[in-house]
């Protein structure tokens, strides 16, 4: 049974020894759930230094950081398989002088823990309720009137997750690996969607998905990469504002003669580019949106209408209803990649 982990924080593998052993780990990392190397991606070792510090500690987290990739999210509205890429499975096997004591095998997310969750964060949403492998925070979420929208990611570890429930009527199966659900079933389009995921026989997450009709601006689609290293989609659904900005490295050229043409330019731009850029408005939305803020501040990996951004906006106001009554957050994004085509 393979544990999931979070690699973006550090994750401490272990083994005590005594004084002058030699502690080894071998890391197995592949990507394919079918594939297991016949050799160790990288071997580590320490020697036990002293009987005060008898144990030795490996950080895996950079090693499986190596194998993980994102390109962009694609919906789907039955259940879905997570790329290969977008995670990584790990086998540690732990030796003391060459003598094998201990094999674990983890699979890896690009999540992270907060500091307040301390030394290797476990699993679950932030309010720790259970461990039952959903990566995504209870909450509710604003989607459009049309389309199955993000996804529900699961690491469905032996079969203990059973079933995703909407509307208490229509369910979707659940297999062992790691898939997602959609948010909202193909039979419940344009309604709000509550989502039970059923966990041995009883409900452990449940989720609304509210649709949001939009007649006025042109709704954003926002995919990134959240505290738990998989896909989550949010909508920006009111006025969004575009920039266009141009960049360039000026010179001042000298004459060739006594005699100059009064039309040539002496102050010439080169290496003419432009950034175009955009600020976002989520419109009004419940309060739990401060922790998709937070987790969309922190992630690695962002698409606006599946083309790759960055975040400008380095800040935001957590906001609260008992200090605001209508909640909207603004946020500006820059597009990752210059407007002119450059690449060779």
């Amino acid at each position: 049974m393979a544990t999931s982990i979070f690699v973006r924080s550090p994750y401490i593998v272990s083994k005590t020894a005594t004084v002058s052993d030699v502690v080894k780990a071998e890391l197995y990392l592949y990507n394919n759930p079918a594939s297991l190397p016949g050799t160790p991606t990288y071997t580590l070792s320490k020697v036990i230094p002293s009987s005060i510090a008898d144990t030795a500690y490996f950080d895996v987290s950079p090693y499986c950081r190596e194998y993980i990739s994102f390109q962009k999210f694609t919906s789907a509205s039955v259940e879905t398989a997570a790329g290969n890429s977008e995670y990584v499975n790990l086998r540690v096997i732990l030796y003391v002088n060459e003598v094998q004591e201990l094999t674990t095998d983890y699979v890896a997310f690009d999540g992270f823990g907060y500091y307040e969750q301390g030394y290797n964060p476990s699993l679950g949403d932030t309010s720790g309720i259970t461990d039952s492998h959903v990566f995504l925070d209870e909450a509710t979420y604003y989607v459009q009137e049309t389309g199955n929208g993000g996804g529900i990611y699961y690491h469905n570890v032996s079969g203990s997750l059973t079933q995703a429930v909407y509307n208490n009527t229509d369910a979707i199966s659940l297999n062992n690996g790691v898939n997602f659900v959609p948010y909202v079933h193909p039979s419940h389009i344009g309604v709000t969607n509550q989502v039970d995921i059923y966990e041995a026989g009883a409900p452990v997450r449940t989720y609304y998905f509210v649709p949001i009709c939009e007649p006025k601006y042109s709704p954003i689609v926002c995919d990134f990469i959240n505290q738990y290293g998989v896909w989550q989609q949010i909508i920006f659904f009111k006025a969004s504002q575009s920039n266009f900005e141009a960049t360039g490295t000026e010179y001042h050229f000298m004459s060739e003669n006594i005699n100059y043409d009064i039309y040539e330019n002496r102050r010439q731009v080169f290496n003419r580019n432009a950034i175009k850029s955009i600020t976002c408005n989520t419109g009004f939305v419940p309060e739990s949106y401060k922790d998709v803020m937070k987790a969309m501040l922190l992630s690695e990996k962002v698409m606006l209408n599946d083309e790759p951004v960055k975040l400008r906006t380095q800040s935001v106001l957590l906001q609260e209803h008992i200090n605001e009554k209508l909640i909207n957050y603004r946020v500006e994004f820059e597009y990752s990649h210059n407007q002119l085509n450059y690449v060779i």
